[in-house]
């Protein structure tokens, strides 16, 4: 019998789910289609129908352009020459091409913020949201790609760039190279680099091969699919008059004779141009990238489409079906934010004007601050409400707040260590999970971190290079016959003893992780060239020098977590590390402190619609108390 309830009670979940997404991919409505009526009198509903003409125009252009365009790295920016002075109308189409592209991505973004402001994502419409923000990536990528077949100096080190980002993927927790050899024989970053741009992090013959593949793909898969969904669905495509059409085809014509598109200067790989400048709709994140670390730029540029994907369904639990923007001052913060720095940061970087010392503490708080600011206005708006049984409702909106807030509590409380020790996500992860699983070490982590410290350059009286995780490799026989015994070989062969010979009782942990052998050496790194064969110099050419993990120990110790732990600790304490701990920017303490006193509002309101919930509701005046009032009011 309990398992009959069980199965129902997993058909009623399985069967809400569905019909969740199958309210949802049923409310899709890719370019407008659904809203043709208020494009009659509102243009902002008229972007997805312009989008698609100048999809058209784009493509039928880029393939007359096919024509004449060599895509080698030799004659690509010879044959744009041709195109434009030498093909008759070739200039125009080059034009219609480029300005048609830019438009493009104009209309997805103002389409995707008119979303946003207008709620247009509701109700049960948040997919919209997502297809949106999938069409200006397209449009954006198609751009970049298109971007480097014109081969001059500004594309080439705009792209080059651009191509570092996918390498630093390799330094993500999990997928990082610092996991060995679970991880480390992936290259996840490096292989991610190869296949889009074909010669890893180099800008070469393939990769101009690659991105105009890509370019091509970008725009005209996307376009086939969207033919079969209207075809499917037999909406209108293009839902304007020709009047519309021909204004807006002669629009892209005038703009490309009036400002014919810009060739430049021939790449040159041996010269450095300052600013290095991408096309117009990267500039902004490309000053971004001025003021992170890489490692965190690419942290940032994965975590903004997700939180733009996620932002609608925080919009519809906290403001339920809600259409009018001030009454959302959540959403109205959060466009808000995203249109100055984009602005703002796209101007900083045509002036070339980035501190990286000084400027990011503000970017931070401005960032912060608006978001705080729009979430304890919504918060006012639900506390002042005197709507009591619309009140009750408010707690799980109230919340949600709070999560986000108190998530950025969390940050805040990681940012204090990062500014004091400058380290940043990944080691400070590894040394939390170190400082986690150093009780089950026992005595056995005393002496390890006795041996990294000696070994440290930082603390040590023999330090090393930190690449001394690679100790197994160090002391292999092999290796020393060819380069010598490692400096400190007494302290590495101790601390080669502690991670073969300690058991712990997480062990098991450690050994259920499935591994690859590393026949070649770590990472590749110990190789030599014997007629043009790569081979290895270790002992064991098959199996390398540390083929799976002996235990917690062996597996803290060569992933690095054991070094930054004790890095961590020391940079802490005043006197140990020279220059540590430094200070926090005072300007950062703005949103450290906004997260905590907006999360605590957030309980607080939660906690007033709570009592709401329990409040006694008004008592019913019978129909024959009201009767003489309503008289006399007449």
């Amino acid at each position: 019998m309990p398992s009959t309830t069980n199965d129902r009670s997993l058909e009623g979940v399985l069967s809400s789910v569905g019909d969740w997404f199958k309210t949802r991919i049923n409310n899709i409505d890719i370019f407008d289609e659904h809203h043709q009526l208020e494009a009659k009198t509102n243009p902002f509903y008229a972007l997805g129908p312009i989008f698609y003409l100048v999809w058209f125009i784009v493509m039928f252009t880029g393939l007359v352009l096919i024509m004449w365009y060599v895509p080698t790295k030799s004659a690509a920016f010879d044959s744009i020459l041709n195109i434009q002075n030498g093909i008759p109308i070739g200039g125009l189409f080059r034009g219609m091409h480029k300005y048609g592209a830019d438009a493009m991505i104009i209309a997805a973004t103002m389409r995707l913020y008119r979303m946003f402001i207008m709620a247009d994502f509701k109700p049960n419409k948040e997919f919209n949201i997502i297809i949106a923000l999938i069409t200006l990536l397209l449009s954006m990528y198609s751009g970049l790609t298109g971007y480097l077949l014109i081969w001059n100096q500004r594309a080439f080190w705009a792209t080059k760039v651009f191509a570092t980002f996918p390498t630093y993927m390799d330094q993500f927790a999990i997928m990082g190279d610092f996991y060995l050899p679970l991880y480390k024989s992936l290259h996840l970053g490096w292989n991610t680099a190869e296949v889009l741009l074909g010669g890893g992090a180099a800008i070469t013959q393939n990769t101009i091969t690659r991105f105009f593949s890509l370019h091509l793909a970008f725009s005209l898969i996307p376009l086939i699919l969207v033919e079969l969904y209207f075809y499917k669905n037999a909406y209108t495509r293009v839902p304007l008059n020709w009047i519309k059409r021909s204004i807006l085809i002669l629009m892209l014509a005038f703009v490309a004779i009036a400002l014919p598109a810009a060739q430049g200067s021939r790449s040159d790989p041996d010269v450095t141009p300052l600013p290095i400048l991408s096309d117009w709709y990267f500039l902004g994140l490309y000053q971004m990238y001025k003021y992170l670390e890489p490692v965190v730029a690419t942290y940032i540029t994965l975590v903004i489409p997700l939180t733009v994907f996620a932002l609608p369904f925080a919009d519809s639990y906290i403001t339920g079906p809600e259409k009018d923007i001030m009454k959302r001052p959540f959403m109205l913060m959060m466009t808000f934010m995203g249109f100055v720095c984009w602005v703002v940061f796209s101007i900083l970087i045509i002036v070339n004007i980035a501190n990286i010392h000084t400027d990011p503490p503000y970017w931070r708080s401005f960032l912060y601050l608006t978001v705080n600011a729009g979430i304890v206005w919504q918060l006012f708006l639900i506390a002042r409400n005197a709507d009591m049984k619309w009140k009750a409702k408010q707690v799980v909106p109230c919340l949600i707040m709070f999560g986000i807030c108190a998530t950025q509590t969390f940050w805040a409380w990681v940012y204090d260590y990062m500014a004091k020790t400058e380290m940043f996500i990944d080691p400070l992860g590894h040394a939390a999970l170190y400082n986690m699983g150093r009780g089950a070490m026992g005595d056995t982590a005393d002496k390890v971190e006795a041996i990294i410290r000696k070994m440290h350059p930082t603390t040590g009286d023999k330090p090393v290079n930190q690449e001394y995780w690679n100790f197994h490799v160090l002391l292999d026989p092999g290796y020393v016959a060819r380069i010598g015994e490692p400096s400190a070989k007494q302290d590495l062969e101790e601390l080669r003893k502690l991670c073969v010979e300690t058991k712990t009782p997480l062990d098991f942990v450690v050994k259920a992780i499935p591994t690859f052998e590393t026949p070649m050496g770590q990472n590749g790194a110990y190789l030599i060239e014997q007629n043009g064969k790569k081979v290895s110099f270790l002992s064991d050419k098959e199996k390398g020098a540390h083929p799976t993990y002996h235990g917690l120990v062996d597996f803290m110790v060569n992933n690095r977590w054991a070094w930054d732990y004790c890095t961590l600790v020391d940079r802490l304490k005043p006197g140990v590390v020279k220059g540590y701990p430094m200070s926090v920017p005072e300007v950062d303490w703005y949103w450290m402190i906004g997260g905590a006193l907006s999360a605590a509002y957030a309980l607080v309101v939660a906690m007033q619609c709570k009592q709401a919930q329990t409040a006694e509701p008004p008592k019913q005046v019978a129909a024959a108390d009201t009767k003489p009032a309503e008289t006399t009011g007449s």
